[in-house]
């Protein structure tokens, strides 16, 4: 399980998702939380950090016009990540599915933790704040996924 995100100009992002020898590249924009709405869908799957936990949650990343749909869903201990690329976000045309993969969820809780704490040290919040522009790095999130993570490990 690997799970990779960069800054890549003012707004931009870029990273990668592998889980199970697939490898998904991604781009996101500042036209949503892209960390922010993922950190959320992640925590409400579970009952340990989330006060009204769900077994299912959606967030998407917008690339302008196309973008991608996440779908994570957790069953006991696994996770499900179906991720749809569309050319047109917005009217949802030309959809390719691009992962559809489960892992355990403290594997990928742990991917995107790390990759968080990377770039948390690499920017800090305030130079986060000065490349994603409309969003500040979603900390309090970021925190209780990292919690949750330390104490499986």
């Amino acid at each position: 399980m690997k799970f990779e995100y960069a800054l890549t100009g003012t707004g931009w992002a870029d990273g990668c998702i592998e889980m199970n020898s697939n490898t998904v590249y991604f781009t996101a924009s500042y036209i949503n939380d892209a960390l922010g709405d993922m950190l959320k869908a992640i925590i409400s799957l579970i009952p340990e950090i989330s006060s009204y936990s769900v077994p299912q949650a959606q967030f998407e990343w917008n690339e302008e016009p196309g973008g991608t749909v996440w779908t994570i869903s957790r069953r006991e201990d696994l996770l499900h990540v179906e991720i749809l690329s569309y050319v047109d976000l917005r009217n949802r045309k030309q959809r390719v599915i691009d992962l559809d993969e489960t892992c355990l969820i403290i594997e990928f809780a742990g991917a995107v933790v790390q990759a968080l704490d990377s770039l948390l040290r690499q920017y800090g919040r305030e130079g986060y704040k000065e490349k994603w522009v409309n969003y500040d790095f979603p900390m309090d999130n970021f925190l209780k996924l990292k919690g949750f993570v330390k104490a499986r490990h």
